[in-house]
């Protein structure tokens, strides 16, 4: 390592996730600092750097040359994370990279083999299980309290479609399914801890005509010993983020989340009023400096990742199935 006891990372990308990361890297994460940026603008690189004092670089190679820096932290966009695992696995670095694992299959398949060949850790940012009452619900599940879990239910819905660039395009960004609604394939799989064979979905443009992807999908998820998961994605919520789950089980019920911000109420003689959560980062700030830190744990403790580049394999591979599904109209097997 570069020090005793810390983890020198590196930063690649400068957008709105990187600029995330190096602000949680920076104040929050134990054990770890922030030694490197990468940008396509060196410019861009220089100026964060100069808020988080640390050494800006336009070029990959030259910064994974660097002996300070232990592994890097992939915030670029979803179709070029494969080719960017790859590069750093190829000096030795370990790999933290924003879900998805990318848009192409052939290629995040074939960065998940050189991960393994040249024994660099690889996590997947699907942060939704770092989260407190994620967590704790997968405690109670597991613990078998409420029997055998056998139905999961995920609502994702953003309260508007991306703005205009890669992430609204499906072909870079892999779309409404693999860029919001794979958190509750993963969720699914996690908490029902089974994986899914066979996946029949509906959707449309109901809401954003012009938008170039659905802007609602429901699907279904039946598991190999026949457990099932219903998930229902959306690009259009009036009132704010709307993040909810469920794990039905023989016993019980786990339920995750709400609609609405009840932290804060306006309470007059119309009513009481409350807010929805106006974008995820702030609902999910938690979750994100508990992802990392799980990270670096296993870095220093020479640990598997908490979410596996194999778990995040089976993520897009049932984003995919899902989105043939749509377009068929017919149920879509997975092998």
């Amino acid at each position: 390592m570069a020090t005793a006891s810390k983890v020198g990372l590196c930063v690649v990308g400068t957008g709105r996730m990187g600029k995330l990361y190096m602000e949680l890297i920076s104040k929050y994460l134990n054990n770890t600092y922030l030694a490197a940026v990468v940008s396509r603008s060196l410019s861009r690189a220089e100026e964060l750097c100069k808020i988080y004092n640390c050494r800006p670089y336009d070029n990959l190679e030259k910064a994974l040359m660097s002996k300070d820096v232990d592994a890097v932290v992939i915030a670029t966009p979803t179709y070029t994370h494969a080719d960017l695992i790859i590069r750093s696995c190829e000096y030795g670095k370990h790999v933290f990279v924003e879900k998805p694992i990318d848009v192409d299959l052939i290629k995040a398949e074939g960065a998940v083999r050189k991960c393994r060949k040249y024994g660099v850790k690889l996590q997947v940012g699907y942060m939704r299980r770092f989260e407190d009452s994620y967590a704790k619900a997968k405690e109670v599940v597991d613990s078998g309290v409420l029997g055998e879990p056998l139905v999961y239910i995920g609502i994702s819905k953003d309260p508007e479609p991306p703005p205009p660039g890669w992430l609204r395009d499906p072909r870079l960004s892999g779309g409404l399914v693999l860029d919001l609604m794979s958190h509750d394939i993963d969720l699914a799989m996690w908490y029902l801890r089974d994986v899914v064979t066979e996946v029949y979905a509906t959707g449309g443009n109901y809401v954003v005509k012009d938008l170039g992807d659905y802007d609602t999908v429901v699907a279904h998820l039946r598991m190999s010993r026949g457990k099932s998961a219903l998930i229902y994605g959306s690009r259009k919520s009036t009132y704010g983020y709307d993040i909810r789950s469920e794990i039905h089980c023989s016993l019980g019920t786990v339920m995750i989340g709400s609609e609405a911000n009840y932290n804060l109420k306006v309470c007059s003689s119309k009513g009481i009023t409350v807010e929805g959560y106006p974008w995820f980062q702030r609902k999910f700030l938690s979750a994100y400096i508990n992802e990392l830190n799980a990270f670096i744990n296993s870095i220093i403790n020479d640990e598997e990742p908490k979410v596996s580049g194999e778990e995040a394999l089976r993520v897009l591979k049932v984003a995919i199935a899902i989105n043939e599904s749509v377009k068929s109209g017919k149920p879509v097997s997975i092998s």
